[in-house]
């Protein structure tokens, strides 16, 4: 039912169910900027055993209809009006990135709808580098195969760069400088300490994007949250070394769930 319904309101996902398991914890997850939901392809087909997995497409990217947004903080609205319109038991939320600040912002201003957010390879606060943005306005295509590369781990597979920088180019100039945009205006330091859901915070240990620092910050403000690196990995930890983040990801679910 879930799924018909996010179809009908022009929201497209990766799924790893057709009919939701309601005996089952669920796992709904964001993806970062300029991405789509098939990032999440090596947590949503593994993790489908064990739970109701579900990768959404922000608006404006992938399939999903709509403009995308201009703040971190339409992004986190539009993500609680969706919550509250198909997620009828309360899902786990996790980002990537901007998505993870997506998550932040929401689990701030309506913690209700989420049992327990996850965040990867993000931070409070995402500077972004003014030679990114400028990059990405005076030559796109060359920009972002930069950003790319430097969103992987140095030793890493080629073809991942690659297939990464065909991924975020597909989804445009306006809305990849308006993703990073909306990361370089993205605070939650003054209010990160307020959010009290359970939380797991997620950091490649070869991060350069957003460095395991900024993961520590997080630990350090919210209250009670749990903290772990993942080795071999870069910002794209969730592709780089999927095995381990998805079992921190897994055991944290159902530590919750006791």
């Amino acid at each position: 039912m879930i799924l018909q319904s996010l179809e009908k309101a022009g929201i497209s996902f990766e799924a790893g169910f057709k009919h939701l398991d309601a005996k089952r914890p669920t796992l709904l997850m964001v993806h970062g900027a300029g991405g789509r939901a098939q990032v999440w392809r090596n947590q949503v087909y593994p993790l489908k055993s064990s739970l109701n997995t579900l990768a959404i497409d922000l608006p404006g990217h992938g399939n999903t209809t709509g403009n995308a947004g201009s703040t971190i903080g339409e992004y986190a609205k539009w993500l609680i009006k969706t919550l509250d319109a198909f997620f009828p038991q309360q899902p786990y939320v996790m980002g990537h990135s901007m998505g993870g600040a997506i998550v932040q912002e929401a689990a701030f201003l309506n913690p209700s709808l989420m049992k327990g957010i996850i965040l990867v390879g993000t931070g409070p606060r995402l500077g972004v580098a003014p030679a990114f943005l400028e990059g990405l306005l005076e030559n796109f295509e060359s920009m972002v195969e930069t950003i790319i590369g430097y969103a992987y781990a140095p030793d890493v597979d080629r073809r991942l760069i690659n297939d990464g920088a065909a991924l975020m180019k597909k989804s445009g100039a306006a809305v990849v400088y308006g993703d990073f945009m909306a990361c370089n205006q993205f605070d939650m330091r003054d209010r990160i300490t307020r959010i009290t859901l359970p939380t797991l915070i997620l950091c490649g240990e070869k991060d350069r994007m957003t460095p395991p620092s900024l993961s520590e910050k997080l630990k350090n403000a919210i209250p009670e949250s749990r903290r772990d690196t993942i080795p071999f990995a870069g910002h794209m930890v969730m592709i780089e070394n999927p095995k381990p983040l998805n079992k921190k990801v897994l055991d944290f679910i159902l530590e919750v769930e006791r």
